[in-house]
């Protein structure tokens, strides 16, 4: 088997997988009638990466290569880096609810940035502040999907203060 198919195979069965579990998300009571629910967009991307898949697979057939899968290949492979992006992926599922989105995508920006060895602060610090405020306005503002702003944020503004339980 080809780099290609092993690839387009994988694809395959994670946008299956993908495709599959937008039927479990939950609907908002009376939205049945409306246009855009909450698996509108999932389901799209789920039939868009299956059908991009099969596609990818066919040219992988089509056109063999005579590059094979091999030992030498998979020790050519960074995992080093793959493993600590998982981890930084990982710290930054649990690190959304208290920190808050802008907080844990700016620290997960420069981490992923720093794991690449991107060496000007500057840069890395611009970037993920921009990237991570930008996506968080255009989410709430233009596409009004509510993104909570932690329990760190949340307790500093008086939302959620210790104090409140006496009242």
């Amino acid at each position: 088997m080809t780099k290609n198919t092993i690839g387009s195979l994988f694809f395959l069965a994670f946008s299956t997988f993908y495709f599959y579990s937008v039927f479990g998300i939950k609907k908002m009571p009376g939205s049945q009638f409306e246009i855009m629910t909450a698996q509108t967009f999932p389901f799209y991307i789920g039939i868009a990466g299956i059908l991009v898949s099969i596609v990818l697979l066919i040219i992988s057939f089509i056109e063999k290569e005579k590059v094979v899968l091999s030992l030498q290949y998979i020790k050519s492979l960074d995992l080093k880096t793959t493993f600590y992006f998982i981890i930084a992926m990982l710290v930054y599922g649990f690190i959304m609810k208290p920190l808050g989105f802008m907080i844990a995508t700016i620290i997960f920006l420069a981490v992923g940035f720093l794991i690449l060895k991107e060496k000007n602060i500057k840069k890395i610090l611009l970037i993920s502040m921009g990237v991570s405020i930008g996506f968080y306005l255009l989410l709430n503002n233009a596409l009004g999907v509510y993104i909570d702003s932690g329990d760190l944020i949340n307790n500093f503004l008086g939302a959620n203060s210790w104090w409140m339980v006496f009242y």
